[in-house]
């Protein structure tokens, strides 16, 4: 799995020259959520209900500067989301997409919750079986090596009309879950979380002085809607 895929760098342009970072966000999430959807998880991926509310966004990445502890993650699966999300999306750990994924679990269900946290696990054991290290312990080729594994297995989701109803936090975990699943479900947040934080937004066009110079060119090799 080439992780350059995973920048998102869409075709759209500010309609005002001078956009706020409220706005920016207002403009920007809608377009993220189109690009989540990628993955297989798309309809059912609870991100897509924060990328839908940039102002809840917004006050939480407010919430995560200065000294900080993870509110729903223990202290070693928060140092693997770190180095997981570093791999995924280089970048990240500058971003503090791990703290910012962290606070947005702790208004999740318990259910969503556990996923991610079923998620993380699932990488480390498969780690283990190939490596007989977890994930965190292993050097960025085997990393790469193992997330390239993750990316390319068998998935045993089927998206269904309920994956698009209101009420898809409260479904069931999915039956047989394979690693391809977990792995989605990880990229998921991570990608919505990094294109939330102000780095993320910074590089699809925003800046301090919020002023576009001029509409940003899309890199993504399967472009975007």
């Amino acid at each position: 799995m080439d992780m350059k895929e995973l920048r998102i760098i869409p075709t759209w342009a500010a309609s005002s020259p001078s956009l706020s970072r409220r706005e920016m966000l207002q403009t920007v999430l809608g377009a993220l959520g189109a690009a989540v959807a990628g993955c297989k998880l798309a309809e059912a991926h609870p991100i897509r209900k924060h990328l839908s509310q940039p102002e809840h966004l917004l006050n939480a990445t407010e919430k995560i500067a200065g000294d900080w502890s993870p509110a729903v993650l223990d202290d070693n699966q928060n140092e693997s989301l770190i180095i997981l999300s570093e791999r995924i999306l280089p970048g990240s750990t500058a971003a503090q997409v791990n703290r910012l994924i962290d606070l947005l679990l702790t208004v999740e269900t318990a259910q969503n919750r556990q996923n991610f946290v079923a998620a993380i696990a699932a990488i480390d054991a498969e780690s283990q079986k190939h490596f007989g290290r977890p994930f965190k312990s292993l050097n960025a080729t085997q990393q790469d090596e193992l997330l390239n594994i993750c990316a390319t297995a068998k998935s045993a989701r089927v998206v269904t009309d309920r994956d698009s109803s209101e009420d898809i936090d409260d479904r069931a975990p999915i039956p047989g879950a394979t690693l391809r699943d977990h792995f989605e479900n990880l990229k998921g947040w991570v990608v919505g979380a990094y294109y939330s934080s102000e780095p993320g937004l910074q590089e699809l066009g925003w800046t301090d002085e919020n002023y576009f110079d001029a509409p940003p060119e899309c890199t993504h090799p399967e472009g975007h809607p």
